[in-house]
């Protein structure tokens, strides 16, 4: 297929970029200096000159905490420009899939959670990207919602990265135990949107790793060969401008139904990228 890819320079545009042309996709790679989704205009023409067979749209205000005191900023983004491709591919008639997060929920429900299961951001984070979600529905018959979560990978912060370092630093390493979710690697994502775009079942899917953790049990596991100790801490005692989810796991049985086969575990991913971390430091 000829792909189109807004935010093809973050993290996970990147990653998103290599899986797809290793498939022999062709991909057509637009960073955010190359494609600003708010200009509608720019969108239309992008589109008209690329006239692509599918957009996955990756780029997004991604700053949890910073759009607390910006919120104006990260609506025009998660949303406004989200409607702005959701009506360039409406007017083309191209499938979109749209990126979205686990923080459209408030995690109080304690068992994961499910496409259909209603919605209810705690962040204006979460709330930016669940107004991306109903632009998208409310403009397209043919797209696929991808909700992720925990996302970590090559070229990008991230918090496998930051643990892994500080630790290597000897900084104190404090991380809530009291919240849950299921770490997702930006190259395991990536095969699953690959191989999800190609059922043109279109809907709502739940794409993470597989399994079950919290943030300590997470970093643990980063610096298990480190010899270096994490402190569980309640998240009241780490007080952050944004609200996350306590128990955010998403429930991948439809993605899994629809791609037919199991995810990655969490911890097979991560193992794998903490593999690609150290050759590359080896080399």
């Amino acid at each position: 297929m000829k792909i189109l890819i807004t935010g093809a320079g973050g993290m996970l545009g990147k990653a998103l970029t290599s899986c797809l042309e290793a498939r022999e996709h062709n991909v057509a790679g637009f960073p955010r200096e190359a494609l600003d989704v708010t200009n509608y205009n720019q969108v239309i023409e992008v589109m008209k000159a690329e006239k692509p067979e599918l957009v996955i749209h990756a780029a997004a205000y991604t700053k949890v905490d910073q759009a607390e005191s910006e919120p104006d900023l990260a609506y025009l983004i998660n949303g406004y420009g989200s409607e702005n491709l959701a009506v360039a591919c409406n007017h083309q008639d191209i499938p979109m899939v749209y990126i979205s997060s686990d923080y459209v929920f408030d995690g109080e429900q304690n068992r994961p959670y499910h496409p259909w299961d209603q919605t209810r951001p705690l962040s204006v984070y979460g709330k930016t990207k669940l107004a991306g979600e109903r632009a998208v529905q409310h403009h397209l018959n043919k797209f696929y919602i991808v909700r992720t979560s925990w996302l970590y990978g090559p070229n990008g912060r991230n918090f496998v990265d930051t643990i892994h370092q500080m630790a290597m630093d000897g900084k104190p390493l404090r991380v809530v135990s009291d919240q849950f979710g299921s770490p997702t690697c930006t190259l395991t994502l990536s095969e699953t949107v690959a191989d999800l775009i190609l059922s043109k079942r279109w809907g709502v899917y739940h794409a993470t790793d597989g399994g079950v953790t919290n943030w300590f049990e997470f970093a643990q596991a980063i610096v298990s060969d480190l010899k270096v100790s994490v402190q569980p801490i309640a998240t009241k005692d780490m007080p952050r401008p944004a609200t996350r989810p306590k128990y955010s796991v998403l429930d991948k049985t439809t993605l899994i139904n629809t791609i037919e086969r199991e995810v990655v575990p969490w911890n097979e991913a991560l193992k794998m990228y903490l593999s690609m971390k150290m050759q590359g430091a080896a080399r």
